[in-house]
């Protein structure tokens, strides 16, 4: 035991031997249960102030003299039940005491230990939290808002949210804002641009999530980050993907022409070697074509230009085209049509072939061991939902979150199976802007099913 212990115990046997002493100056042997009284205050001071220990072993000499005082009389042992069972009671209420207050004390201690490590790491962290109202008050904000916004801690104190964003974004935030706010636990993140103390403008990442109903909160949580170095740096590749992707489609056209001018000549001359080689020499070149297109594609998405050419065509007209050319192209798999009631769309179609084809041909492609490819179409509550069901290698669930993000490719793949990781974001836009939504479900070793459904609001149903 050390020095600072030992003058802990010491303390608690004097205010327990001080509690006697002042009972028997004031009422003598009289009034047993004031003493008692006196005792247990006496053990809730030293466990408020000194700790665990020295409260039991203050519980331990307040019984002693206690135990005393009751069983003996005029210095003869005196056997009585009540007093007795009086000391026990003494025992039992006391350490049941020890036992509350200590429990409370360790769980207020490490509640005000969590609170503080929590709130260290809020006011320490880069990224910016500020506490919203549903009216757009700012309840709470940490040092991080002050240091990417440069507003002062008293504007921020009497500043609206709104205030803090682009006018032209304001619209848009607060769609998603309002929708967050009327479902209960619900978050999602966003970016958009935010005005600054100077006038100037940011590019933010700002993650909304709704704590109306955590009492402790009651209130939107904003986390957001500066990120416009990030969409600059993504600004400038895009542009530089657009202006190589075109640089690089004219003399590639120009050498497939070539190369199919080449083949004709081969098979006038029936060089059977030569146009085998020229054909592997002619995939290779559809190969980088459809990369340098994916390229442009993307660099038309970020550019906000890819514009939808939309008519009305009948869906499953285009399903039964697409598959039975796809069918001549892949002979290893079987592609097997499942189609409801026809229905006509008023969208790209060729856009729509475009994700179709890229869907039936990855599940063809991570089916090394398939037979078939299923493609699927149901018409139900004002929509038409079209699905491809492969057999393959499918997906971790890790992974499925980060899979229509743009250059995203599955780690376990990315070795075997060459690509840039395009398809399915250029895909997932694609039906995004014809107001529809795209998913997958999926399971390591037994395949996929990627899926997407189009709203009917502007289709005829046909039998």
């Amino acid at each position: 035991m050390d020095r600072i212990s030992t003058v802990k115990y010491l303390i608690s046997l004097i205010l327990v031997l001080g509690a006697e002493y002042l009972k028997s100056l004031l009422l003598g042997s009289q009034e047993e249960g004031f003493s008692h009284l006196l005792f247990t205050g006496v053990i809730i001071l030293s466990l408020r102030f000194l700790g665990k220990g020295p409260a039991i072993f203050a519980l331990f000499v307040s019984a002693l003299i206690s135990f005393r005082g009751l069983m003996f009389k005029d210095g003869d042992p005196y056997w009585h039940t009540p007093h007795f069972l009086t000391w026990v009671l003494f025992l039992a209420e006391n350490g049941l005491i020890i036992y509350i207050i200590d429990t409370y004390i360790r769980q207020t201690n490490e509640g005000l230990l969590k609170e503080k490590r929590f709130k260290t790491l809020i006011e320490e962290s880069s990224e910016a939290f500020m506490l919203v109202g549903v009216n757009g008050s700012v309840r709470y904000h940490n040092p991080a808002v002050h240091r990417i916004t440069g507003y002062t801690e008293e504007a921020l104190r009497t500043i609206s949210v709104w205030e803090l964003i682009k006018e032209e974004d304001v619209t848009t935030l607060k769609e998603h804002f309002f929708k967050v706010a009327s479902h209960a636990g619900s978050s999602i993140t966003v970016q958009h641009r935010m005005k600054k103390a100077d006038g100037t403008f940011i590019w933010a990442e700002n993650a909304i999530a709704n704590h109306l109903d955590n009492k402790s909160i009651q209130a939107l949580v904003m986390n957001f980050k500066d990120i416009t170095g990030r969409i600059s740096h993504e600004q400038e590749m895009g542009d530089f993907l657009g202006i190589a992707s075109h640089e690089l489609k004219t003399p590639l056209t120009s050498l497939k022409a070539y190369t199919q001018v080449l083949e004709m000549r081969l098979k006038a001359e029936n060089n059977s070697s030569s146009i085998q080689l020229v054909s592997k020499m002619d995939k290779q070149i559809n190969r980088v074509i459809g990369m340098i297109f994916d390229l442009l594609d993307v660099t038309k998405l970020q550019s906000g230009i890819m514009y939808l050419k939309k008519e009305n065509f009948m869906l499953n007209d285009l399903l039964t085209e697409m598959a039975e050319n796809l069918g001549n192209v892949h002979t290893s798999h079987r592609i097997e049509l499942m189609l409801d009631k026809n229905v006509s769309l008023h969208a790209d179609r060729a856009r729509l072939n475009q994700v179709l084809v890229n869907l039936v041909t990855n599940g063809i492609k991570y089916s090394p061991g398939g037979e078939k490819i299923i493609l699927q179409t149901r018409v139900e509550d004002g929509r038409v939902t079209v699905s491809v069901r492969d057999f393959g290698i499918g997906i971790s669930p890790l992974e499925i979150k980060n899979l229509f993000s743009r250059f995203y490719r599955v780690s376990s793949v990315r070795e075997s199976f060459q690509g840039l990781g395009l398809g399915l974001y250029i895909s997932n836009q694609i039906i995004e802007q014809h107001h529809g939504e795209m998913g997958v479900e999926s399971e390591e070793n037994q395949g996929s099913r990627f899926w997407f459904y189009l709203p009917l609001s502007a289709a005829e149903e046909q039998s």
